[in-house]
């Protein structure tokens, strides 16, 4: 028997053109064509300060 996969309900990962590269919510890959940035501490901070778990850029887990 499969384990069922717990679906994020972040609408990017609907959208064939998501506008950014990894979901904030579960950290997924959701745009392929966005190239992979490193992004720097105050982009992390600022990222944290919107209330996302991870980095819309680089993928980066931000929140527990």
């Amino acid at each position: 028997m499969k384990a069922q996969r717990e679906w994020c309900r972040n609408m990017n990962h609907r959208r064939s053109d998501a506008p950014v590269r990894h979901c904030p919510n579960c950290g997924e890959t959701v745009n392929m064509n966005i190239p992979a940035k490193k992004c720097s501490d105050n982009e992390h901070a600022e990222s944290r300060m919107n209330r996302n778990k991870y980095c819309v850029h680089c993928g980066l887990q931000l929140m527990k």
